[in-house]
């Protein structure tokens, strides 16, 4: 008796250790941070509703931690889903057309006559998630609970086939004047992996608290990787041709939005280059069950925010001191904000109320999950607050049990995201947050018009651009079922499938195709300023045409998550 009780747990831990460090090599789940509870075996297969009346260790240490006097001896249990997510896949849309006006800023317009369309899809597609969980009762009313498991992640590879901001093939490009793609190869990996640790007190006879400490360990990329041309490639077109017009008088030797004479330019690069990060975070949660009677249950939790301080994790040449510098008329100072810059992200702090109802072998449970994003770093300048909603069931009959679920997530990104992603001043060559608005502020003092603002303008596209491509959390109807089968009174298997539903979401970048066309041949008549700025020189004579618009879409296929797990209950 003594051999059986330790070596179930000795190999458990030996295996789930191995899927957790075997995982490290892929990321989790990019189509929603948090994780919750929906890749535990049990859990998994009733939609992740398994914050009243868990099934297994791991979900009361992870989830809610007063439901661990549920679990009476010692249990164990691990397991591992697995992520097959069908397609990720970002298509960008440009309409073109000749120069047909200017708006009230004299800025030139163009007819809607071409749609150009490409696609470029993500290589993240096939992920380990682990799970592993462990209770002991040490008193009747004591009880005590650890696990691990990957509870959050976020992951795109646009390596291979990087993102064209035109739409165009070779045809379409010499129809604009441009001699090649406007590309950006980005990358995101975020992986937040939880150890806990967790108590549980048999308050009364109906109520049970319980408390537990999270230590995370997060890891992260953020940027591109591979060459990515940003704006350079509108700086000489098919003829070989450098347009004169770079947004600013050359004059006052001051650095163009576009332009190549000053050498150090806002919208030339789209790259910041990354690297592998890590770093530690703390957490805690707290929760209440409450039986009404023999058959319903009801809970309450909050689980705290986790906050990861990624150094040096992306780069940003910039150019905002130049210009600066050019509004002073002194010389130009070292750039502001530049060099490899910290991101701070932060798991959302979260609330949960349940309602569950059992009797004989029927159990049904609803959890409603509040997540706060508006107050996360890093995700509140993409996502807005949200609820979800997870309905599961199960049926024991015999030595199986039966299980199914559905969860619906409220949309979450925002409208109108910010000008920034957290803490960062820019990407690449590109202001972000307030670099980017006193980076306006002195285009203002060089001569540009009151109002222009290019460059904050841009910025929120940028970020509308990160929220297609890198973070499209977007999925909210999934199905869920599954199946588990006690070999004895202690130890039994259990598995789930999952399928979350297609969805697509886009965004009008109307400040980027802007200076897309202030960047490239097309413009207004030679002899014509395109800006009334002291100095500036004029558009050579119009033969292309220009941007009348620029989308970028989100297709999002469906998602199939599918995972198996062993669960020992001892006395």
């Amino acid at each position: 008796m003594r051999t059986f009780n330790k070596t179930p747990l000795a190999l458990g831990v030996a295996a789930g250790m191995a899927m957790l460090v075997a995982s490290t090599g892929a990321q989790a789940d990019s189509t929603g941070t948090d994780l919750n509870l929906s890749a535990h075996t049990i859990a998994g297969g009733m939609a992740g509703a398994a914050y009243t009346r868990p099934q297994e260790a791991s979900a009361a240490v992870f989830g809610n931690p007063a439901t661990l006097t549920q679990f009476p001896g010692v249990n164990f249990n691990f397991g591992a889903a697995h992520i097959f997510l069908q397609q990720i896949e970002v298509e960008t849309t440009t309409v073109t057309g000749a120069a047909n006006g200017a708006n009230a800023l004299g800025l030139p317009t163009y007819a809607a006559t071409n749609t150009h369309t490409s696609s470029a899809t993500s290589d993240a597609d096939n992920y380990i998630i682990p799970t592993l969980g462990i209770s002991l009762q040490v008193s009747p009313k004591l009880f005590l609970g650890l696990g691990l498991e990957a509870d959050a992640g976020l992951g795109a590879d646009y390596r291979n086939d990087p993102i064209s901001l035109t739409g165009m093939d070779a045809a379409g490009l010499a129809s604009v004047g441009y001699g090649e793609d406007l590309t950006i190869p980005l990358l995101v990996e975020v992986i937040s992996f939880n150890a806990n640790v967790a108590a549980a007190y048999q308050a009364t006879e109906k109520l049970s608290l319980g408390a537990s400490v999270t230590i995370g360990f997060g890891l992260a990329q953020l940027g591109t990787a591979g060459e990515t041309t940003g704006l350079s490639a509108a700086l000489t077109d098919v003829g070989g041709n450098t347009p004169t017009f770079d947004g600013l008088a050359p004059a006052v030797g001051a650095p163009g939005l576009v332009g190549n004479d000053a050498g150090f330019n806002i919208f030339s690069d789209f790259g910041g280059t990354t690297s592998s990060v890590h770093d530690i975070g703390l957490g805690w949660s707290l929760g209440a069950t409450y039986e009404v009677n023999d058959n319903i249950t009801t809970s309450l939790a909050v689980k705290s925010a986790v906050e990861y301080q990624f150094d040096d994790i992306i780069s940003f040449e910039s150019s905002y001191a130049q210009v600066l510098g050019a509004a002073t008329l002194g010389a130009p100072a070292s750039g502001i904000g530049a060099g490899l810059q910290h991101l701070d992200i932060e798991q959302p702090l979260e609330v949960i109320a349940g309602i569950a109802y059992e009797k004989g072998g029927l159990l049904v449970e609803a959890d409603v999950i509040w997540k706060n994003w508006s107050d996360a770093s890093a995700y509140e300048d993409v996502y807005e607050d949200q609820f979800k909603i997870a309905l599961g069931a199960q049926y024991k009959v015999d030595k199986w049990s039966f299980r199914a679920g559905y969860s619906w997530s409220e949309e979450i990104l925002k409208d109108t995201p910010n000008n920034t992603l957290g803490t960062l001043n820019g990407v690449g060559s590109i202001p972000l947050g307030d670099t980017a608005l006193a980076t306006d502020a002195a285009l203002e003092a060089l001569g540009l018009p009151a109002g222009l603002g290019f460059v904050d303008g841009a910025a929120v596209d940028v970020v509308e651009l990160v929220q297609m491509s890198l973070v499209p959390v977007i999925y909210q109807h999934n199905v869920t079922a599954g199946v588990g089968y006690n070999f004895t009174d202690a130890v039994s298997v259990n598995a789930f499938a999952s399928y979350a539903f297609a969805e697509e979401d886009s965004r009008s970048l109307e400040t980027l195709i802007e200076v897309v066309n202030l960047a490239g041949p097309a413009g207004v008549a030679d002899g014509a300023n395109l800006l009334p700025v002291v100095g500036l020189p004029t558009i050579d004579t119009v033969t292309n045409d220009g941007f009348n618009s620029l989308s970028v879409k989100q297709d999002l296929g469906g998602e199939i998550f599918v995972g198996v797990g062993i669960n020992v209950a001892l006395p």
